[in-house]
């Protein structure tokens, strides 16, 4: 169906609108930080006031109004930036709805496992431009540190964070995905007992876990405790400052050379 002539397609303006509202996402994140910046220098120096003005009573009433107003203040922008980064967030969400593919082929590999490897590079141009510039950075058969034990993962893909995440949880924390061949028909224990291990893993990774993969080579219904599981059941990585939430998918090979995937994750490498 058309529109009338002079009246635009109020589905395309809206996402025309949101298109121009996430471009500014930059310009607005700097604004975010320098807004910052001004505001906890005005705390910080409504506080020194307040310290060296203590035989002055008014000065000292002036300072901590000062210092509330500016606390308030950060409160607010803090509030703002969060929701503005959501709102971007679901932006790129819808984008990458609209433009993913519905079909996701099976690459070609000698194992279940090799192709999955090469279908996350594929799939997302991080991973793949990661693991151009360091082709170690994808291990087979590895084991991995876990809290005193130590844990098997049938592929780890794993680019370090930066020293600031690595030290304390914040900042640049690159990327780490995790993956296990699983069962034809797995069990909700097979699902949190990897879950429980790729959490246990996460600690010592050098990199933010985003992604967990239990992969199964032939298509064998799922039980719907297993499904709903994997669906409503993204968990949580603690590391430092930062908690996170990691993806729980089961992807099954199928025999028309097709993935299935339980959740489908976009967004994530």
């Amino acid at each position: 169906m058309r529109s009338p002539a002079g009246v635009e397609d109020p589905i395309s303006a809206t996402f025309d609108l949101a298109d121009r509202v996430a471009e500014m996402a930059p310009v607005v994140r700097r604004l975010y930080r320098y807004t910052a910046a001004i505001l906890i220098a005005w705390i910080a120096i409504m506080a020194f006031v307040a310290l060296i003005g203590l035989r002055d009573p008014w000065l000292t009433v002036l300072a901590i109004l000062g210092l509330v107003a500016g606390v308030i203040a950060l409160t607010l922008l803090r509030r703002t930036d969060r929701f503005f980064r959501s709102f971007v967030q679901r932006h790129r969400m819808i984008h990458l709805v609209r433009d993913a593919d519905p079909v996701s082929r099976v690459p070609e590999g000698r194992t279940p496992i090799e192709r999955l490897a090469r279908y996350l590079a594929q799939s997302n141009e991080r991973v793949e431009r990661w693991l151009a510039e360091n082709p170690g950075a994808l291990q087979y058969r590895v084991t991995l540190p876990a809290g005193g034990r130590t844990v098997p993962f049938d592929l780890a893909i794993v680019r370090p964070g930066g020293a600031l995440y690595r030290a304390v949880g914040t900042g640049d924390g690159g990327f780490a995905i995790l993956a296990r061949g699983g069962p034809e028909a797995p069990t909700l224990e097979d699902l949190r007992r990897l879950e429980s291990d790729a959490a246990a893993a996460a600690a010592r990774l050098p990199g933010r876990l985003v992604r967990v993969i239990l992969l199964r080579a032939r298509p064998v219904p799922l039980p719907e405790e297993v499904y709903e599981y994997a669906v409503g059941h993204p968990f949580e990585v603690r590391r430092g400052l930062s908690v996170g939430r990691v993806a729980l998918q089961v992807i099954t090979e199928n025999p028309d050379g097709t993935y299935e995937f339980v959740p489908h994750v976009l967004g994530e490498p």
